[in-house]
């Protein structure tokens, strides 16, 4: 499978020493978590120090990974980890188990992201919350290099990262989440780029913002079943 050798290639370019991509806690998702939560899971758990930090918290976290070396780090941390395309695993719990789950920067890495969102809404209760991070295909320096130098090139990190399947904006996201049976509550628009451009982008009331975003970090609230 194309995307998993891609993904174990630049695992095994990190191996060895901490790497951001695999190694990280996701403080920016997990503060967007809501009281009365109790069961999360986790898709794309990766090393697991979101898991650990989760752990800590008291919550009682179940994770999901492809790459079965990393998942193993991660193995303490978890009640329960499986191992696996997310896409292809059936999920062996109860309707409703889940108070919410956690994609982050995972859903522009699958065929079918919108597949999945309906595949999983089933398992996360009525009013559960789904936390995700999401890069913005809008940023202008990739609309630069694709209108103005008439490039689109892949990269070994970032927006354009050559793992990523699926590009998103805000509107699209939107979609995805609504079709999926959620309703955006909460959204972080993280930005990046040049001080001029901030400046601009802050005397025009901030309308350029979505050209600034790297990457939205949301949370969606589950409204209906699909």
């Amino acid at each position: 499978m194309l995307i998993l050798n891609l993904l174990s290639d630049k695992y095994e370019m990190k191996k060895g020493k901490p790497s951001p991509y695999y190694y990280s806690t996701r403080e920016d998702m997990i503060r967007l978590i809501p009281k009365g939560v109790k069961k999360i899971l986790e898709v794309g758990c990766a090393g697991g120090m979101t898991g650990k930090r989760l752990k800590e918290m008291g919550f009682d976290v179940v994770g999901i990974e492809i790459i079965e070396d990393i998942a193993m780090d991660g193995a303490p941390y978890y009640e329960r980890i499986i191992i696996g395309d997310v896409e292809k695993i059936d999920l062996p719990f109860e309707r409703g188990y889940f108070d919410c789950i956690m994609y982050g920067d995972v859903l522009e890495h699958l065929v079918d992201p919108w597949g999945l969102i309906k595949k999983q809404n089933p398992f996360l209760k009525m009013g559960g919350v789904a936390i995700s991070s999401i890069p913005n295909i809008r940023h202008y320096r990739i609309i630069k290099k694709l209108t103005i130098k008439g490039e689109w090139e892949y990269t070994e990190d970032g927006i354009m990262d050559k793992t990523h399947l699926r590009f998103f904006t805000i509107k699209s996201i939107k979609r995805l989440f609504g079709d999926g049976g959620f309703e955006i509550k909460e959204v972080i628009k993280r930005p990046s780029g040049a001080k001029w451009l901030k400046t601009i982008n802050s005397l025009t009331g901030n309308r350029l913002i979505d050209f600034l975003v790297r990457q939205y970090i949301f949370s969606s609230v589950k409204v209906r079943e699909v």
